[in-house]
């Protein structure tokens, strides 16, 4: 009887630290104050990425109002994925503006598939929502 105690409280452990170790961190950071310096040391890394992104995804734009709206943390498989937006635009500021969502993946160790876009998505935005959107984005 005690074998099997024993046993039991063995394998439910095990499945408890799997658990553990298969979880995920979720930050989101708040877009209604302006950006950290943190935050925006981290988007000045980022930035030959997301204009390689955009390229790549037909945006030959310009872009402004950066700002990373959340990071989680795989902490089983050891990378980050980093989910940010963008407003690309033409010219001096001139529309038309997209909103422009990446996210990119950015892995402990292989660095040739650093900072690899996941997620992409583009969408027209008027001249308001361009203000709106650049009200707590960097100076």
């Amino acid at each position: 009887m005690k074998k099997i105690i024993i046993i039991s409280i063995l394998l439910l452990s095990l499945l408890a630290i799997n658990s553990v170790l298969a979880k995920s961190n979720i930050e989101y950071l708040p877009q209604d104050q302006p950006p950290s310096v943190l935050e925006l040391a981290f988007l000045r890394e980022l930035g030959p990425s997301i204009v390689k992104a955009m390229f790549s995804n037909g945006n030959e734009q310009l872009f402004t109002s950066e700002r990373i709206e959340k990071i989680e943390r795989n902490i089983h498989h050891d990378y980050y994925d980093v989910t940010l937006r963008v407003v690309g635009y033409e010219g001096p500021l001139n529309p038309p503006y997209k909103l422009i969502n990446i996210t990119f993946r950015i892995p402990a160790d292989d660095f040739t598939n650093k900072n690899k876009v996941i997620s992409y998505n583009a969408k027209s935005i008027t001249g308001e929502e361009f203000k709106k959107l650049s009200e707590f984005s960097s100076p």
